[in-house]
């Protein structure tokens, strides 16, 4: 008896477990809005919940608004599309120069390092969004960085100094 409850009690834990992990986990659209009205607030946090290595196109819808990040696609993450609403409306923004001092080394953190975006996934398309650097003009500022193979971006504005 106790035997067939504990493997009872371990089918439903992962069950359970399983279902937890693969919320986000098919090919469907995730959708990020500012205001709060979607899952996700922030465009990283909805490139976060996305499976390494996918087989399969996934789409991040992100709503008209202005999203104050610093976003990294990493090399793990591959067939992703970020979608804007609108190209003048949805707006991706940072403010790093190549002035600003490290904090490890109080030396300037130099232009490579100042990107708004940076994308280092493969087969990444990026739609109807603008990338923008609006630090202050105290040196170079670069919008978007791209290091993976087959990236796209279609209808898209950069805006950096």
């Amino acid at each position: 008896m106790k035997r067939t409850l504990l493997l009872l009690f371990l089918s439903v834990t992962a069950a359970g477990a399983v279902s937890a992990a693969n919320k986000y986990d098919n090919p469907d659209t995730l959708f990020v809005s500012r205001d709060g009205t979607c899952e996700f607030r922030n465009i990283a946090d909805a490139v976060e919940v996305c499976r390494a290595f996918m087989e399969y196109h996934k789409v991040i819808f992100v709503k008209n608004g202005i999203y104050k990040e610093k976003l990294e696609i990493p090399t793990w993450l591959t067939n992703i599309e970020i979608c804007g609403e609108d190209r003048d409306r949805t707006i991706i923004t940072f403010d790093d120069h190549a002035n600003v001092p490290l904090l490890s080394t109080g030396k300037p953190m130099g232009t490579f390092r100042t990107y708004t975006v940076k994308v280092t996934g493969s087969d990444i398309t990026f739609s109807n969004i603008t990338v923008r650097n609006n630090s202050a003009r105290l040196g170079q500022a670069v919008a978007l960085h791209v290091e993976g193979d087959r990236c796209a971006f279609v209808n898209c504005r950069f805006l950096g100094h």
